[in-house]
């Protein structure tokens, strides 16, 4: 069963101020008593909005309407849990937090069974919340992405079912630890998180007014606003100054010493930018992004974790979009770092899930009709010799081969196919990964390795083109013990169009995070491809 389509189904008006006198008896009475009454539509008296309308009904019933979280360790353990969902990236309001602890207290006050059922089904739907975001995420990416590919029921079980055997067993908590997330990125997100939102809780940073391109050695009173704006972010390294008279030139503050200059390449390189001190539109746009811009980049990064990232426990490739980046991620824990190239803002590359199944040498190149309407009809007009230069064959309709005189290439669509051959000028380099999908994405080599000097590689036309690939094509064979260098050579040699199998298909995860960890250090780029905002919209809702 769907943990998802279970809980929320629907969102109901409860009634929370149902009287001692409305009904007389004990608790269970009073917690079937307001099930009932928020089944049959009763909106009389203030409400709260639920969404468990199926969820926290089945719940009851199966514990014969006992209470379940006033006045046990399962409650302390609920409130617990959902404050460790917000420090996940949740909001207090997600939980019903305030209200909850509200109907707490009066319930403990004054003892009163419709009281102490008002806080019973309340925690109850808030504790079938965070269990499904915490599964699924809080926001449903195909309601934002039509070609979304992902998604599927984590607890075959009833989850009412499942809850309540942990209560009688386990415990609450126990439930929470098997069902987070366990990959050591989303751990050190929750640690960024939690030190982005304590600087934004202090009043963020100064704004740093680019008014002139620093470079090193410069004097200005811009310098000041630097060093208390990277102080304050904790990226000044012990023994820089900070100012003792902001308003005189004389300060040793207001010079962009080597230091500083130090402080800020680290900067730049941990946005991406090109990392040579010299503070121009980007760096200064990169700086003056606020603190709690930054918080809700990695609230982002946790909830597209939440996505993707379950079910990993061998090796996974994980493609970062927007940091060009791609990570082989060991069963160990060692991860295996290389630069990529991938999609442009106006040819995407999709976010999905799926597995690497086999490795092609010495490729062909099949070229997609809208590249080669967009793109190559213009290049073949102008250069008559451009397809036989770049090693392409021509094929009809029917997948015969033509030859380039016979078409008609003034033509808007030729009804062609270009083919380009395998060798050193083939778009894919010697060897491409496999995971077929519906996107004809996948990761390959390149031949044209410059682009991986760029800081900003959203540059293909939606595949990955990765730096090493035949270091990376070695990693993934390890487990093969035939497969060896001297092999992989040999096939490349012969020149051949070549498939290699896998030992066993890897998962690969291709994912869109503007903020990130490596090497112990948060990392953060522009959302180029405006993918930030819709998902922050809903996740704040």
């Amino acid at each position: 069963m769907n943990l998802r389509s279970t809980v929320a189904s629907g969102v109901i008006a409860l009634v929370m101020t149902i009287s001692s006198a409305s009904w007389a008896g004990p608790v269970e009475q009073q917690i079937q008593a307001q099930i009932q009454a928020f089944a049959e539509g009763d909106t009389s008296g203030s409400s709260v909005s639920l969404d468990a309308d199926v969820f926290v009904p089945r719940f009851y019933q199966q514990r014969a309407y006992q209470a379940a979280w006033f006045g046990t360790a399962a409650g302390q353990d609920l409130v617990q849990e959902i404050h460790r969902g917000v420090s996940h990236g949740f909001l207090p309001s997600d939980f019903h937090l305030d209200i909850l602890t509200d109907l707490q207290a009066t319930a403990q006050r004054t003892g009163n069974a419709a009281d102490i059922a008002a806080f019973e089904v309340v925690a109850s739907d808030a504790a079938a919340k965070l269990l499904t975001y915490s599964i699924f995420g809080k926001v449903d990416p195909a309601k934002l992405d039509d070609d979304w590919n992902f998604e599927r029921p984590v607890l075959k079980q009833d989850p009412a079912g499942v809850l309540n055997s942990y209560l009688a067993g386990d415990g609450f908590s126990a439930l929470m630890g098997r069902i987070l997330i366990d990959q050591p990125q989303y751990d050190q997100l929750v640690t960024a998180l939690a030190a982005y939102r304590e600087v934004a809780a202090n009043g963020g940073w100064p704004h740093v007014v680019d008014r002139e391109v620093l470079k090193p050695g410069m004097i200005s009173e811009v310098v000041v606003a630097l060093r208390y704006r990277l102080a304050a972010e904790h990226a000044l390294n012990e023994g820089q100054i900070l100012p003792n008279a902001p308003e005189s030139g004389e300060d040793p503050a207001w010079v962009y010493d080597t230091g500083l200059v130090r402080d800020v390449k680290a900067f730049q390189a941990r946005h991406g930018l090109e990392a040579d001190g010299v503070i121009g539109p980007k760096s200064y746009q990169a700086l003056n992004r606020t603190a709690q811009e930054r918080v809700d980049q990695i609230r982002l990064s946790l909830e597209r974790a939440r996505w993707l990232m379950r079910d990993l426990d061998g090796d996974y490739v994980l493609v970062n979009i927007a940091g060009g980046r791609t990570y082989l991620v060991k069963e160990d824990g060692s991860t295996w770092i290389t630069r990529s190239v991938t999609g442009s803002q106006y040819r995407k590359t999709p976010v999905f899930r799926d597995a690497i199944q086999y490795m092609e040498f010495n490729p062909t190149w099949t070229v997609p009709h809208s590249i080669f309407v967009k793109d190559k009809l213009a290049v073949i007009r102008k250069d008559p010799k451009y397809l036989e230069r770049n090693n392409y064959v021509v094929r009809g309709a029917d997948g015969k081969l033509v030859s380039p005189s016979q078409v008609n290439w003034s033509a808007d669509n030729p009804g062609v196919t270009l083919v380009q051959q395998p060798g050193p000028t083939n778009a894919l380099g010697l060897v491409k990964f496999m995971f077929p999908n519906k996107y004809a994405v996948y990761l390959h080599d390149t031949n044209n390795r410059d682009l991986f000097q760029r800081n900003e590689r959203n540059l293909s036309s939606g595949c990955v083109r990765i730096e090493y690939p035949f270091e990376f094509a070695s990693l993934l064979m390890e487990a093969d013990t035939s497969w060896n260098e001297a092999k992989m050579q040999d096939i490349l040699a012969s020149k051949q169009t070549t498939r290699v199998t896998l030992p066993a298909p890897v998962p690969v995860l291709l994912t869109y995070w503007t903020a990130w960890l490596e090497d112990g250090a948060v990392q953060f780029r522009e959302d180029i491809y405006a993918r930030d905002t819709p998902i922050l919209k809903a996740l704040n809702r």
